[in-house]
């Protein structure tokens, strides 16, 4: 974001060395410890935001349309989460996940556009900085992340707090909410703004020119995940104890 103004047995196949969590059970790690399951995807919020964002007609078009197993969505989530993060990172993916899909429903969004965003911005690098100072997943500036957590009353102790992946995305969400509604949830406008600068934004729309080049970039790789998402096969054993 470059604005400077305003993150049971089971049998899992999709890849290899992750272990998902599934919704309504408990699994067992090596430890005998029980994991509570992810948090559900809020289908109905999900839908309302991918035909907010590609237009109803398109919307029945598209990938995001064609997710055969709703319910097992979050676990999807986690597995697409837990590759791309970073060998360091891998071991939290549960709990960005559960913060993303959480704050997504929260929110009102479709948790796979905030992890197009990520990926958009940061490619899953809970470290990564920006030419700007931007930090982190959703590549916040600390005084756009320090005014935000002021204003929704988030926990906020200086930069340093952007490098942590779910206090990044809560503060990430709650800017592009505030932008979603400045620009009455046109989504070419407020995902532009998001990276440049709601200020920009408009003086080019005053002009008739609508910018693109960074939304472009996220609908593709909201495309792209999605397309993974909902081509996805797995085998799935599952033992109630």
């Amino acid at each position: 974001m470059k604005t400077k103004h305003l993150n049971m047995v089971l049998s899992f196949s999709i890849l290899s060395g992750t272990m998902p969590i599934y919704n309504n059970f408990h699994f067992l790690n090596k430890k005998h410890e029980t994991v509570v399951a992810l948090e559900s995807v809020h289908e109905a919020s999900r839908i309302g935001h991918a035909k907010e964002l590609l237009g109803s007609k398109e919307y029945t078009l598209s990938e995001a349309s064609q997710i055969e197993s709703p319910l097992q969505l979050n676990r999807r989530i986690y597995a697409e989460i837990q590759q791309a993060l970073p060998a360091r990172y891998k071991s939290r993916a549960r709990q960005i996940t559960q913060t993303l899909i959480k704050e997504s429903a929260f929110y009102k969004m479709d948790p796979v556009f905030v992890m197009a965003i990520i990926k958009t911005e940061s490619l899953f690098n809970p470290l990564a900085l920006g030419g700007y100072g931007e930090i982190g997943l959703m590549q916040l500036k600390p005084d756009t992340a320090e005014w935000i957590a002021k204003k929704f009353d988030l926990p906020y102790e200086g930069p340093e707090t952007l490098k942590n992946p779910q206090a990044n995305i809560r503060i990430g969400l709650a800017y592009m909410n505030l932008l979603r509604n400045s620009f009455s949830k046109k989504a070419v406008s407020y995902v532009s703004a998001y990276n440049m600068g709601p200020l920009n934004v408009r003086r080019l729309l005053a002009q008739n020119i609508k910018p693109q080049e960074y939304s472009s970039k996220v609908m593709t790789n909201y495309s792209k995940i999605y397309s993974r998402l909902a081509n996805e096969r797995s085998e799935i054993l599952v033992a109630v104890h």
